[in-house]
């Protein structure tokens, strides 16, 4: 599936799209050149399936509006949000760096003291989102951005919730399945 944005495309008269970063479960994400403040910016934007569901426009908001709140050097930041061509998209902080994921699957079993260190940053980004909190539901390797200092930052709160409940209003059970919690796997509310 896919949003089928071609590069040089302007979204919302503001974000011009130069390549496809990639895919996710319900948008595609784009490196986009901000034309009013001329900077890299990720674009997410929304499958267009989607836009008609309520429940996920509003998954996809609330999003934006959670990371907005977050603003820490391990959580990805939020610019801005907006309605275009029928779908919706979230402007953020464009990110260099390769997922956690990849590494490794690059390089297999890591060295402890990097693991150690990577895992103190993306429990500081979780620590700093459940003080105010949000949340977010879907920690895995996949969300983790790493650059080539080390920094890991923390992406896609798009199941992100305000409060304890890992429940959406139709009582289904939010996020991957491989990464889930034991509590959240139950359907119960999650600790902080």
């Amino acid at each position: 599936m896919s949003t089928g944005v071609d590069p040089g495309t302007v979204i919302d008269e503001r974000y011009r799209v130069e390549y496809l970063l990639g895919s996710g479960g319900m948008a595609d994400v784009y490196c986009a050149t901000d034309l009013q403040l001329d900077r890299e910016v990720a674009i997410k934007l929304l499958y267009r399936r989607f836009a008609q569901d309520a429940e996920f426009v509003e998954r996809f908001r609330r999003e934006a509006s959670a990371a907005a709140g977050l603003q820490h050097q391990h959580v990805v930041s939020v610019y801005d949000r907006g309605e275009w061509d029928g779908t919706y998209y979230i402007a953020m902080e464009y990110l260099q760096g390769r997922t956690l994921k990849a590494i490794i699957n690059e390089y297999g079993a890591l060295d402890s003291d990097w693991a150690i260190d990577m895992t103190t940053q993306i429990l500081r980004a979780a620590r700093f989102a459940h003080r105010r909190n949000v949340i977010h539901r879907d920690f895995k390797p996949h969300n983790v951005i790493v650059d080539d200092d080390g920094l890991a930052t923390v992406t896609d709160f798009g199941i992100a919730r305000a409060g304890a409940s890992d429940m959406t209003q139709t009582g289904s059970i939010m996020g991957t399945a491989q990464y889930l919690s034991p509590e959240q796997a139950q359907g119960h509310a999650v600790s902080e």
